[in-house]
């Protein structure tokens, strides 16, 4: 008698667990990521660009971490966001645009940056245990400081984004694979408008690749 209860215990435990996976339409999580990016800048006021300006340059490489919640809409398609926190190792001085001799004494660069997203999966292959998928995103990158290394000062912190709008609407697409928990994929983030400095008339756009691993934590109904 004793047997027969506990198996029909266990047996009501896996049947509640199977139900809960089957019902649960959130999903919660952390990622990282790394990647590179390559800057293009415009000087509206100049009709041709002298030598020693500099309108194309890249990052040295992109690092991130941060946490995502996808809302479970069918087998097909869920809802995501994401909140994100991002180094970028910069080459000195690209954004101050001191004069040549000052740019000199700036011997490193790393800037400190938020990203939020919003946006749309779509599983390709719902019913296998190794799911593709591809995602498009909305959302905004926010330059939160830069510090540099100085000669002679140590560290200067500019929180000001140099001049330059801080805030700037981004879209981004992604296609990657998700087996169980785990997910693995590439994302492309472009601005999709240029961050403008009025005293130098000028305009900087960023596009970024970015290989990201993410890991659900939860699920919950």
């Amino acid at each position: 008698m004793k047997a027969l209860i506990i198996l029909s215990a266990i047996a009501t435990l896996n049947v509640s667990n199977i139900h809960a996976q089957k019902t649960a339409r959130w999903e919660f999580g952390a990622q990282v990521d790394l990647g590179k990016d390559w800057y293009h800048r415009n000087y509206y006021g100049l009709e041709s660009i002298p030598n020693g300006y500099i309108q194309n340059f890249p990052s040295y490489h992109s690092t991130g971490a941060g946490i995502f919640a996808e809302r479970v809409l069918n087998q097909k398609f869920s809802l995501l966001g994401q909140l994100n926190y991002l180094q970028k190792k910069m080459p000195a001085d690209m954004f101050g645009e001191r004069s040549s001799t000052g740019s000199r004494w700036v011997t490193k660069e790393i800037h400190h940056r938020g990203a939020v997203d919003f946006g749309l999966r779509w599983y390709v292959n719902p019913k296998s245990q190794i799911r593709f998928f591809v995602d498009g995103k909305l959302g905004a990158n926010m330059l939160v400081a830069a510090v540099q290394h100085v000669e002679g000062f140590g560290k200067v912190v500019t929180r000001d984004a140099f001049g330059y709008r801080r805030v700037n609407p981004v879209g981004s697409a992604s296609a990657g694979v998700k087996w169980r928990r785990l997910a693995i994929s590439a994302e492309y983030r472009r601005d999709l408008a240029a961050v403008k400095r009025e005293r130098s008339a000028t305009g900087i756009k960023s596009q970024t690749l970015v290989g990201k691993a993410a890991l659900t934590l939860f699920k919950a109904p």
